[in-house]
C-alpha cells in the first residue's frame, strides 16, 4: 500500500506517539509491577496521545496491549501477576492515529538477568538493524528476512516461523509479509511509500510454542524465555526511514 505525502505525515506524528507512550511504559518496568495495571496504562496514555491501541478489538483481542514474560512469545494478554527481579518483558503495542496504525515491540529487563538472556535481547535487535538495513524501494523482502535469518542463527538463537513482520498503514496488517526467514514462495518486492512492520521474534530453545488457555497467549514449548524488537519503517526511493525509533527505548537491556 502507498501513502499519500499527508498520511506519511500522520504515520511520522502516530510513530512519535507512540514512542512516548512506550516510553512512559518503561517507567513502569520494575520489581512489582501488575501488568493489567501497566494494560490500563498503556490505554490511558494512547488516548492521552490523541489515538487508541491498535490491538483492542482487532480480529477479537480484548487488550490494549501485549505483554509477554520471560517464556511467553506473542499475543499475550495482561495477566494479573507482578513483574519480578530477573524477568524479561516485551511491549508490543499498536497506536491508531489520524487514521494511521503505527506498531513497535521492546523487549525490557526487569532487573539483573543471565548472560544467555542478555545475548537473546542484543541478538533480537541486531536482527532488527540488520533487516532494516536491507529496506529500500526495489529491494525484495527476501533480503530483509536473508539479513535476519543470518543474524540470528549466527548467533544460536531460535526462529518461530510462524511469526512474522507484514506491511502497516491504514490497517494494521497488510501486505506485504515480513518472514524472519528466508521463504521459498513468493517474494515481494518493496516500494516507496510503503511502510511496514519489522519484528524479529527469538528465543534460546526450540521453536516449539504452546497457545495458552486464553487463546492467544503463546509461550515457548520448552520454557526457555523469547524476546522481540520492532519497528514501523518507511520505505523510501533510496532506503528507510525509522518511523517508531528505538533507540531511546533500549538502554535498559
Amino acid at each position: 500500500m502507498t501513502l499519500t505525502p499527508e498520511e506519511i505525515n500522520y504515520l511520522r506524528e502516530g510513530g512519535r506517539r507512540l514512542v512516548l507512550v512506550l516510553e512512559r511504559l518503561r517507567q513502569e518496568i520494575k520489581p512489582g509491577t501488575n501488568l493489567r495495571l501497566l494494560a490500563k496504562l498503556a490505554e490511558t496514555e494512547a488516548k492521552r496521545q490523541g489515538g487508541l491501541p491498535s490491538f483492542q478489538g482487532f480480529e477479537g483481542y480484548p487488550a490494549p496491549v501485549c505483554l509477554c514474560v520471560n517464556d511467553q512469545v506473542v499475543h499475550c494478554l495482561p495477566r494479573d501477576i507482578q513483574l519480578k527481579d530477573g524477568d524479561i518483558i516485551t511491549v508490543d503495542m499498536g497506536l491508531y492515529y489520524q487514521g494511521l496504525h503505527t506498531d513497535a515491540a521492546v523487549t525490557w529487563t526487569v532487573g539483573r538477568v543471565s548472560p544467555s538472556v542478555t545475548r537473546l535481547l542484543d541478538g533480537a535487535y541486531a536482527a532488527l538493524l540488520a533487516g532494516t538495513n536491507e529496506v529500500r524501494a526495489g529491494a525484495k523482502v527476501s533480503s530483509i528476512s536473508r539479513a535476519i535469518e543470518k543474524t540470528l542463527t549466527a548467533r544460536g538463537l531460535t526462529i518461530f516461523r510462524q511469526f512474522v513482520g507484514h506491511g502497516v498503514g491504514r490497517k494494521l496488517h497488510e501486505s506485504p509479509m515480513i518472514p524472519n526467514f528466508v521463504d521459498r514462495g513468493q517474494d515481494p518486492t518493496l516500494t516507496s511509500a510503503m511502510a511496514i512492520a519489522i519484528e524479529p521474534i527469538t528465543g534460546l530453545g526450540t521453536d516449539e510454542v504452546i497457545t495458552e488457555a486464553d487463546g492467544w497467549s503463546t509461550r515457548t514449548a520448552d520454557g526457555r524465555p523469547a524476546a522481540e524488537f520492532e519497528h514501523t519503517v518507511l520505505v523510501t526511493p533510496t532506503g528507510y526511514e525509522v518511523i517508531t525509533p528505538l533507540e531511546t527505548l533500549i538502554g535498559s537491556h
